[in-house]
């Protein structure tokens, strides 16, 4: 996975990271299993493409990955909210935030 800073002035810089195959910011860590008291086996994955990556990190590169997770969810958070306070048109509002909550959807069916 590609590592790169958030560039937006009005925040706290969060760590990005970054899918090798296509570039997607939404890569997901999907296993974590301490190997010793220092590394990190960890499992990467991209919803987008597929791709998988798996990497023994240690503590920093750990804390790294986990800020950016953290700051991923935050965004996602806020696009909820932002989502849920849209008026309903065309079938996007409340309606497919509820959807979004309880299921995987795929972007074709949005």
């Amino acid at each position: 996975m590609n590592v790169g800073p958030n560039g937006e002035g009005s925040r706290a810089v969060t760590p990005q990271i970054f899918c090798k195959a296509c570039a997607s910011p939404l890569v997901q860590a999907t296993d974590w299993t301490q190997e010793d008291t220092v590394n990190w086996h960890v499992r990467i994955w991209c919803p987008e493409c597929g791709f998988e990556h798996e990497a023994i990190l240690g503590r920093s590169e750990v804390a790294y990955l986990s800020f950016a997770i953290e700051g991923g969810f935050a965004y996602v958070l806020e696009a909820l909210g932002e989502l849920q306070d849209m008026p309903e048109t065309d079938g996007i509002g409340p309606d497919l935030v509820l959807r979004l909550r309880s299921e995987r959807i795929a972007p074709a069916s949005i």
